[in-house]
């Protein structure tokens, strides 16, 4: 996969409108209350030295202006960990609101200065194209119809005599400009450029939010079949991310004790449920502690941590460690809620965790490649986790010496384990299937 160059503006930007809805609103409208107050002040000034604007007027728009960006920003941000992705009613409320009163902000600005007589017409289809990308497509179309609504209000009022031409001006000949013949002249072709660049730049914005729904489609559903961190770090990064390299790493191996036999008395509908609800709640603590998943096969998981993203060797083991801890507690939840739905199943795990240098990455063919880590670090993990009592979770001692100043472990015994040229010490951490904290597992 190549990868083009980006700016790290750019990085940010794509990182911020690949957040949830009402987050990356939130987050952009707050920017954008920022920079239009600063903004405010010097433009202003500016102003009022010219000496050919009624200030009163100018200030009371501006001002409004600016209060709308800052509350939306506001009730965005309270709206963001409520409802991110901007489903539910008070949000849809929300979000037209805001398009409409940016829209009418838009509108408000044009009139001031003279729809046709000034540049500032462009302003309202800037705000509405603000508002898609901002929000969404639909959201950019209110603001368009608010704007084209008010817009077409004030000059039926106009011309009726009821409203003045360009209230915030001073100079009486400006009025002029709002003649039919200068309305004809000048705003009939700038009323058309405006018209098919609103409907060039909605095309591509309905463009980009179709691609976008299906590149989230895709990248969920390769989420499925691939770990998550090496998606983000190929999406990111190219396949340089994943390249075989050695790399420290800290390996967690587990089995289920008597699986076979637990299993041959199970229906087969029953099998599909204890399976699928273990499975699922193994990777959704892996995902927790952000461990990258090696394998999910049979009653088997494999789990490493330090690639694709690395931080420290100790922060590694504490992750690895103290996943394993709660997965046995949740595997103690899990044979409650099989026993109160009347399933025989009651599974006991037996774990390994192991810390030492492998080769990581893609392994396989040029068609069918897979991301693992392979070597005798991981071949160890695999070996202490036969040696583990049910419940149990056993350490390595270069593990353990990682872990120690904050996870309490007893050393069990030193084995000789096949495969390995050295005896090995085996360090339990204490009370690992213990203190089960209510909750941790939904029912």
């Amino acid at each position: 996969m190549h990868q083009l160059p980006h700016a790290g503006w750019l990085l940010r930007l794509e990182e911020q409108l690949r957040r949830p809805l009402i987050e990356r609103a939130a987050s952009i409208m707050a920017a954008f209350s920022v920079v239009q107050l600063a903004a405010s002040i010097p433009s202003t000034w500016l102003v009022e030295r010219s000496g050919q604007v009624h200030m009163g007027l100018f200030g009371t728009i501006v001002v409004a202006g600016a209060v709308e960006l800052v509350l939306a920003a506001l009730v965005l941000r309270w709206l963001a960990p409520r409802d991110p992705e901007g489903l539910t009613r008070t949000s849809r409320a929300v979000m037209t609101t805001i398009a409409i009163g940016y829209g009418s902000f838009g509108v408000a600005i044009a009139y001031g200065f003279g729809f046709w007589a000034s540049p500032f017409l462009l302003f309202p289809a800037v705000n509405a194209l603000l508002v898609g990308i901002v929000f969404s497509r639909h959201y950019g179309v209110i603001s368009v119809v608010a704007s084209v609504a008010g817009t077409s209000v004030l000059e039926l009022l106009r011309v009726d005599g009821h409203v003045p031409y360009a209230p915030a001006l001073i100079d009486d000949s400006v009025q002029g400009s709002g003649t039919l013949e200068r309305v004809i002249g000048t705003g009939g072709p700038l009323l058309v450029f405006v018209v098919l660049t609103v409907s060039l730049a909605f095309g591509m914005l309905r463009v980009v939010d179709d691609q976008r729904r299906a590149l989230a489609r895709t990248h969920e559903m390769i989420r499925r079949y691939v770990p998550e961190q090496v998606v983000d770090a190929v999406l990111v990064h190219g396949d340089t991310s994943t390249r075989l390299q050695r790399r420290k790493l800290t390996v967690f191996f587990s089995d289920v004790v008597g699986f076979t036999e637990t299993t041959e008395r199970m229906e087969p509908e029953e099998l599909e449920v204890v399976v699928g609800e273990y499975f699922s709640e193994m990777a959704r603590i892996a995902s927790t502690h952000d461990g990258t998943i090696d394998e999910l096969v049979g009653d088997a998981v494999l789990i490493f941590f330090g690639a694709p993203v690395a931080t420290t060797d100790r922060d590694h083991a504490l992750r690895a460690v103290r996943m394993a801890v709660e997965m046995q507690e949740a595997v103690e939840l899990l044979n409650q809620r099989w026993e109160r739905a009347g399933i025989d199943a009651r599974f006991r795990i037996r774990m390994g965790i192991n810390t030492g240098v492998v080769a990581v990455g893609n392994v396989g063919s040029g068609a069918r490649q897979k991301y693992a880590a392979l070597g005798r670090a991981v071949n160890l993990a695999a070996r202490i986790q036969t040696h583990s009592a049910p419940g149990q979770v056993l350490l390595s001692r270069a593990t353990w010496l990682l872990v120690r100043d904050e996870v309490p472990c007893e050393l069990v015994d030193t084995v000789e384990l096949k495969g390995i040229g050295h005896p090995v010490e085996l360090y339990t951490v204490a009370d690992a299937a213990a203190g089960h904290r209510d909750g941790a597992l939904g029912e």
